[in-house]
C-alpha cells in the first residue's frame, strides 16, 4: 500500500508522520495540486488517500472534490488523534487489509468491516421472482444470490432500462452497464468479454444471446415482459401456428422464454391457435374487445396500406397490453395462419425495490 495522507493540524499532522514512517507514503500539500497531478498519473496506482480530519470535513472533501475528479483510489478517514479509522470509499479487493494494517500501526479502532455491507446488500431472487425471470443457470443463480448478501459486487449488463430504489447504497452490489436497444451487437460483445473473466456477471434482456462456451460465471435472467399481439385466420393449425410464433420470434433476436402474455381480440382468445401459441411459450392470454381494439391509434411508420393498418389488432392488441410500450416486431408471420406483433412493456425493471 502506498499512503497519501492529508491534514490540517499538528496533532493530526503527528499521526499521519506516524503512519508515514512505518509504511510507504508522502503528504499532500493541497489537494487542488494533488488532483492535477493524479489526472495527469502522476501518482501510483496502489494509492490510497488517507484523510486526518473530523469526520464532516472527510466527508464534505469526499462529496464536493474528490468524487467530482474522478479519482479512483481508496478514501479512508482516521481521526486526528488516531484513535478511529474508517472506510469511506472502498476502492478494491484489498481495501479492508490497508485498513489492517493503519490499525495495527496506530492502535486504532476499526470503524469499518468487511462484513458491514451486508447490511445494505439487496435480494438478487426478489428481484427474479417479482419479474418471473428465467435463470439460464438456476444453481448459479443461488451461488450469485449468496455472494451479493455477504457483501460482493457483481457487473450487471442491460439494454433495458434499469432503476434502483436506492442508488447510492446499491451501487456498492450492482455496477450497472446500460446499452441501447439497438446495440445487440455491443451487448453480445460484452457477454462474450464477460465469460472470458473470472468474476460474476449477471446480463439481463429479452434479446437471444449468442452462443458461446460458459465460464460458469455469467448468468442471463431473462424478464417476462414481452408482449405477443396476434391476429390468427379461422382456418389456422394450432401446432403450425405455434411452431410459426417461436420461429419468428427467434428471428427477431427475442428470447420467446420473455413473453409475458398473448394479446388478441375478444373473438379470437377461445381459438385453438391461440391456447396452443400461449401454452407452447408459457404465457396467459389478454384479450381486449374489438371495438377498443379499432380506437387504439397504432404506429402508422411500416408502410402497410391502408386496408392493412384499419385492421391492425395484433398490434394494437400488442400495444394495449404493453401500455404502449416499444414495439419489437411489427406484423410478421404467415398471413394465411398466423400475424404477430411483439412489444416490450413501458416500466423500467427494477433491480431493487
Amino acid at each position: 500500500m502506498y499512503l497519501y495522507c492529508y491534514a490540517r493540524s499538528d496533532r493530526a499532522k503527528l499521526t499521519g508522520q506516524k503512519l508515514i514512517d512505518n509504511a510507504e507514503g508522502e503528504w499532500i500539500d493541497n489537494l487542488e495540486s494533488f488532483i492535477s497531478s493524479y489526472a495527469t498519473g502522476g501518482q501510483r496506482a496502489d494509492g490510497t488517500v488517507v484523510l486526518l480530519l473530523h469526520q464532516e470535513a472527510c466527508v464534505k472533501l469526499l462529496l464536493e472534490r474528490l468524487y467530482p475528479s474522478d479519482i479512483k483510489f481508496p478514501v479512508i478517514n482516521i481521526t486526528p488523534d488516531g484513535k478511529y479509522a474508517g472506510i469511506l470509499r472502498p476502492g478494491g479487493y484489498n481495501t479492508y487489509q490497508i485498513l489492517d494494517k493503519i490499525t495495527a500501526i496506530l492502535g486504532s479502532t476499526a470503524l469499518s468491516a468487511e462484513d458491514d455491507r451486508k447490511d445494505t446488500a439487496p435480494d438478487l431472487m426478489r428481484m427474479v421472482m417479482s419479474y418471473q425471470m428465467k435463470a439460464d443457470d438456476e444453481a448459479l443463480l443461488k451461488e450469485i444470490t449468496a455472494f451479493i448478501k455477504d457483501g460482493g459486487t457483481v457487473d450487471v449488463y442491460s439494454d433495458l432500462p434499469l432503476e434502483m430504489s436506492e442508488p447510492v447504497l446499491d451501487s456498492l452490489s450492482y455496477r450497472p452497464f446500460l446499452f441501447q436497444s439497438n446495440q445487440k451487437n455491443e451487448l453480445n460483445q460484452a457477454y462474450a468479454s464477460a465469460n472470458s473473466e473470472d468474476k460474476y456477471s449477471v446480463f439481463i434482456t429479452c434479446a437471444r444471446m449468442q452462443d458461446i462456451p460458459k465460464n460458469g460465471k455469467v448468468l442471463v435472467l431473462v424478464p417476462k415482459i414481452v408482449v405477443l399481439g396476434i391476429e390468427v385466420s379461422s382456418r389456422s393449425d394450432p401446432e403450425y401456428s405455434a411452431r410459426t410464433c417461436r420461429e419468428y420470434i427467434e428471428k427477431y433476436h427475442i428470447n420467446p422464454d420473455a413473453v409475458v402474455t398473448v394479446a388478441v381480440s375478444a373473438l379470437s382468445k377461445d381459438s385453438e391457435a391461440v391456447r396452443k401459441i400461449a401454452e407452447d411459450l408459457g404465457c396467459f392470454v389478454t384479450y381486449f374487445d374489438s371495438r377498443l381494439l379499432k380506437a387504439v391509434r397504432v404506429p402508422l411508420n411500416m408502410g402497410f396500406t391502408p386496408e392493412r393498418l384499419d385492421s391492425d389488432f395484433c398490434t394494437a392488441a400488442a400495444c394495449l397490453a404493453s401500455d404502449n410500450g416499444r414495439i419489437l416486431m411489427r406484423r410478421a408471420g404467415d398471413r394465411n395462419s398466423v400475424i404477430m406483433t411483439t412489444s416490450i412493456k413501458r416500466s423500467p425493471v427494477y433491480l431493487t425495490h
